[in-house]
Parts: structure tokens; sequence; C-alpha cells
């Protein structure tokens, strides 16, 4: 399937802290943009001494065409924040494009300051609610990153529920119910915040 009518390619990074699963979701995503019908696909997740709760980077590219580069993002059309509090984090923020940039925020309802440009498109979805209602949980704590997926077809349109759940059904079989429930909540519950 070619996508007709929109850009080539697309640069995604994920930010999110150690456990939170980003780099499953970053994997997860790339798998539906091939389904979906992406030439190539690119996942390059950020691994160093990182632990439990510590700030990572995840990121993806997803083109019409061969990609011939094998390098972190550094101008995102796209950003994905798995938590919240990372926005107080400057290096995040000097990381999000001032301009031409969706930025989907796993938040409830940003309050006050975001320290994001208003020149970008900034979405929001609940998240870890939706995670505690469908019990994804690894050790005591949501995780987002099958929620957030919800919340990029929503916002992106460059992924289907259709490729989703495809991909979804293929990882976990009969246990991936739960989980796309959660990314249809999340789908539903998308909201644009400016």
């Amino acid at each position: 399937m070619t996508r007709k009518g929109k850009q080539s390619e697309h640069e995604i990074t994920f930010f999110s802290r150690g456990g939170q699963g980003g780099v499953t979701s970053c994997l997860l995503l790339a798998q539906m943009a091939f389904v979906e019908g992406f030439k190539d696909v690119m996942s390059i997740p950020q691994i160093g001494a990182e632990r439990r709760g510590a700030a990572i980077r995840a990121f993806l590219i997803v083109s019409n065409r061969e990609i011939r580069k094998v390098c972190s993002v550094t101008k995102p059309d796209i950003v994905l924040v798995l938590d919240e509090s990372m926005l107080d984090l400057p290096v995040i923020v000097d990381a999000i494009p001032k301009n031409n940039c969706r930025v989907i925020v796993n938040a409830e309802n940003l309050e006050g300051d975001t320290r994001l440009s208003r020149d970008i498109e900034l979405y929001t979805f609940p998240g870890t609610s939706i995670a505690l209602e469908f019990d994804l949980m690894l050790e005591g704590s949501p995780l987002v990153n099958v929620p957030i997926l919800g919340a990029f077809s929503k916002v992106t349109d460059l992924v289907s529920m259709d490729s989703v759940n495809a991909v979804l059904k293929d990882k976990w079989g009969s246990k991936a119910k739960r989980n796309i429930k959660a990314v249809e909540l999340s789908y539903n519950k998308t909201l644009r915040a400016y």
C-alpha cells in the first residue's frame, strides 16, 4: 500500500522513563508502520547505563523510501512523552522543536506553563489512568507504552487502528484484548491542548 498524499518520511522521538516501556512502544510502532505500508522503518533506542525511572529516548523513522541513514533523530516532526514530569527537564524541552511538530503527552490535564512553544500542536491523553483501568502494570507501575499508540494513531493518522490491533494480536495473541481496549480508549480520549 502506498501512502499517497502524505509526507514521505517522519521522524519520531519517544521520551520515557526506564521501566515505562518507551523502547517497546517504539518497536511496536515500527511494526505498525510497516504493516500500514511504509516501505522502510528504523527503530533506534538510545540505551546506556539507564536504570528504572531514568529519562531515556528512543527514535523512529518511517519512510516511503529506503532509509539510508542510521542516526538519532534531532528534528522530529512527532514527539511522544510517556511521562508528563519529563516536561520539567530542560534537556527534554530543549530537544522538542519549536514549530512544525506534533507533541503527544501522557497527561490528564496539562496545568500551567509547559515551556513548550505555542507554535507546535500539543495533544494529551490520560495514559496512566487508562493503564490502571486495564491493569497494564509492571512491578506496580502503570505501563502507558501501549495506550500511547492509540493517541499516536488519532493525532497522526499514520497508522490505522486496524494496523495497531493486528500487531498487538500478533505479539500477544488472545492476551491482547486488554491492550486493544486500552488503545481504543486512548484514541477516543486524546485531546488537542493547543
